[in-house]
C-alpha cells in the first residue's frame, strides 16, 4: 500500500484565512484537573495512554518512561471535528478520538509522568488534549508490553476518551469520506494528511500496526499523488 510522504504532505492545500483560534481557559482546566487528581498521592508518578498527536508531542511533560502499549476494549476512530488545529471553520478536519469497542485493542504508547509533582508533568498534556472540549479524562487499564499480541503487564492509566455528545462529534464516517476530508484539510498546526503520516508512522517504528490508520494513508496518498506540487511550506508541523 502507498504510504504518505513529506512530498505528498506539501501537495495539501493551504488553510483558508479563518479566525483567531480561541484561547483555553487555563483557570478552569486548571480546577478540572485539580478535581480529577484528588485521590491521587501528589508524590506518585501516573500513567497517560497515548494514541494521537500525544505519542509525539509530550515534550513538556518530560515523561521518564515511554512504552508501547495496548488499550483493550477501544478502539482510535476519526471521530472528531477539527476547526483549530488540523482544520479551520471554512475547511474542517478530523481528528483522533477514542471509542469503546470490545473485539479490539488500541495500540499506541504510555508516558510515565514522575512524581513528587504529578501535576506539573500533567499539565501541559491536560491543556492540550482537554482545551478543545471534546475529550474525557476516564482511568483504564492498559498493556504495558512489547509484544505483538498486546499481553503485558496491566497499568491504570489516564485516558483522554471521546466527549459524546459534543457539537464537534461526528462519529466515525466512511474510509472514503474520511480519506476526503484528510488529503484536503490544515490549519495553523498543519494539516490533517501530516497528522495521519505521523500517527501511523510512529506505531511502525514502534513495531504496532494499526488497519485503520494504514488504509486511511494509503487512500489519502493515492488522493495527493493526483494533486498537482504546492510552493511553500509542506504543511507539516511538530503537533
Amino acid at each position: 500500500m502507498p504510504q504518505l510522504t513529506p512530498e505528498l504532505i506539501a501537495r495539501v492545500p493551504p488553510p483558508p484565512e479563518g479566525p483567531p483560534v480561541p484561547a483555553p481557559d487555563e483557570l478552569r482546566l486548571r480546577a478540572e484537573m485539580t478535581v480529577f487528581l484528588h485521590d491521587r498521592d501528589p508524590k506518585l508518578g501516573i500513567w497517560v495512554f497515548a494514541y494521537g498527536a500525544l505519542m509525539w508531542r509530550h515534550g513538556e511533560a518530560a515523561p521518564d518512561i515511554v512504552a508501547p502499549a495496548r488499550l483493550p476494549g477501544f478502539a482510535r476512530r476519526y471521530d472528531l471535528s477539527d476547526v483549530h488545529d488540523r482544520g479551520t471553520p471554512a475547511r474542517p478536519g478530523l481528528t483522533l478520538g477514542l471509542e469503546p469497542n470490545a473485539a479490539l485493542a488500541c495500540a499506541g504508547l504510555l508516558l510515565h509522568l514522575p512524581g513528587p509533582d504529578v501535576a506539573a508533568h500533567l499539565w501541559p498534556v491536560w491543556k492540550q488534549e482537554m482545551g478543545p472540549g471534546f475529550y474525557v479524562p476516564e482511568w483504564h487499564d492498559a498493556l504495558l508490553t512489547t509484544a505483538h499480541d498486546g499481553s503485558g503487564a496491566p497499568v491504570r492509566a489516564l485516558c483522554f476518551m471521546t466527549r459524546r455528545g459534543h457539537r464537534l462529534h461526528v462519529g466515525e464516517r466512511p474510509v472514503h469520506e474520511t480519506a476526503d476530508t484528510l488529503s484536503r484539510a490544515a490549519g495553523p498546526n498543519g494539516s490533517g494528511a501530516a497528522y495521519l503520516m505521523d500517527a501511523a508512522g510512529i506505531l511502525r517504528a514502534k513495531g504496532m500496526r494499526d488497519a485503520m490508520l494504514e488504509s486511511l494513508e494509503a487512500e489519502v496518498a493515492r488522493r495527493l499523488q493526483t494533486m498537482p506540487p504546492i510552493s511553500g511550506e509542506p504543511g507539516r508541523s511538530a503537533g
